[in-house]
């Protein structure tokens, strides 16, 4: 089976759509290796917890992305006379059921905190021979994860 070529979209179309794809692989290799940097930095932290969480389901609309739009590019087959077009429709309702599910996620376990009123302390990590308060990597994490947001537009 081939795979359609851009020749299916106007030039200023297949532009946009190469880059989109081009940008998606770098937002999975970025979105990846900071939830790997929140794993290691996390601890006890709720805060922290519901953010590694958070960075790894927003892994799936990507993936979701790049998986169906290829799918879409197939050429047409006798199953499908007009192609797999709706494909990335699919593709939308799996990234709306991974937010989806983010949020249920988000507000059971935020409420079920607020009626346990359980209160994680933050304690200290040695950092070559010093004992520093966990919050500080922590913060660099958070901003390390702020920056793909606000330069890819995700």
């Amino acid at each position: 089976m081939r795979t359609i070529t851009a020749h299916e979209f106007p030039q200023e179309i297949a532009y946009v759509y190469a880059r989109a794809r081009r940008l998606e692989w770098i937002a999975v290799g970025y979105i990846a290796s900071s939830t790997a940097f929140l794993f290691f930095v996390m601890g006890s932290s709720q805060a922290m917890r519901t953010s590694f969480f958070e960075d790894a389901v927003s892994i799936v609309p990507a993936v979701a992305f790049l998986v169906c739009t290829r799918l879409a590019r197939r050429a047409p087959t006798d199953n499908f006379p007009y192609g797999l077009h709706r494909a990335t429709s699919i593709g939308h309702l799996i990234a709306a059921l991974a937010l989806s599910t983010m949020g249920l996620f988000l507000l059971i376990e935020g409420g079920l905190k607020l009626i346990s009123q359980e209160k994680a302390t933050i304690g200290t990590v040695t950092f070559l021979g010093h004992s520093i308060w966990a919050g500080w990597p922590m913060l660099i994490a958070l901003l390390y994860t702020a920056v793909h947001p606000s330069s890819l537009g995700a």
